[in-house]
């Protein structure tokens, strides 16, 4: 892959860890060709416009995985539509190559038990656009009243408004891969060495994606791990989980030891 290149090998290594993880390694490897090829495809539909910025036309992507056999069906089921995976990194790849998304970007999974797709492949992938619904001034509010303030750690600043789709957390503002090109940005930044608690935040820790209104944050395979405390009790965000965690006011969110209040 070509805009997706900077990319390519995080991602395939978060998809790897898990499918070998739940599958074993021999369907593990199956499945990572098959997750390769559907984003080369969705690298072919970037257009690039002038000077250079990419957009991705289609605000619909629908993904069709067919097989006979019911246990590669429940295979692909898993691997590919729970936890909202593959949407969550065709997102990934889209935004790393620094390519803009319709407004309701949605991505859907089909699993067929006997379609028979063109070239007697494991998937078929159709593109759509749907109207835009008109910006309300509620909508406006809505992603403008997240917020994350600082608990505990060292970060370069005291609160951070939630007014992305997509907000990512960890210990360098800047992560690079070993050509030393810029594979992922984030937002909220632990600072590397500014205390103890900074120290337990992974690079690429995790990331707080506001959808339908709602905001989930979602561990990216982080070392130490994130929890949220709600009520006096902790709630483990699962690793790689790309669903998450649906955030309610007053939660204190921890990554490793560094915490995150989360306030709307």
């Amino acid at each position: 892959m070509k805009l997706f290149s900077d990319i390519e090998k995080t991602i395939d290594r978060g998809f790897r860890r898990w499918t070998e993880r739940v599958f074993g390694e021999a369907q593990s490897d199956e499945l990572l060709l098959v997750h390769r090829a559907m984003l080369e495809e969705i690298e072919g539909k970037i257009q690039v416009l002038a000077r250079g910025k990419r957009v991705f036309p289609y605000s619909r992507v629908t993904v069709t995985l067919a097989s006979a056999d019911a246990d590669r069906r429940a295979l692909y089921q898993t691997a590919f539509d729970e936890g909202g995976r593959l949407e969550s990194d065709i997102r990934e790849a889209l935004e790393g190559a620094e390519c803009e998304m319709p407004r309701g970007f949605r991505v859907a999974v089909k699993i067929a038990e006997d379609e028979e797709l063109p070239g007697a492949r494991a998937f078929a992938i159709e593109y759509g656009v749907e109207a835009a619904a008109p910006k309300t001034h509620t909508d406006q509010e809505v992603r403008a009243t997240g917020r994350l303030v600082v608990v505990k750690g060292k970060a370069a600043s005291s609160e951070y408004a939630l007014e992305k789709a997509r907000t990512n957390i960890g210990r360098l503002a800047e992560l690079t891969d070993s050509e030393q090109r810029v594979v992922r940005r984030n937002d909220v930044v632990f600072e590397e060495g500014g205390d103890e608690a900074n120290a337990t935040v992974s690079r690429r820790h995790a990331h707080i994606r506001l959808d339908a209104g709602e905001y989930r944050v979602c561990d990216d395979e982080s070392e130490f791990g994130t929890r949220v405390f709600r009520d006096g009790r902790p709630i483990e965000v699962p690793a790689g989980n790309r669903r998450g965690e649906r955030l309610k006011p007053g939660d204190e969110i921890y990554f490793g030891r560094a915490c995150l209040r989360f306030e709307r």
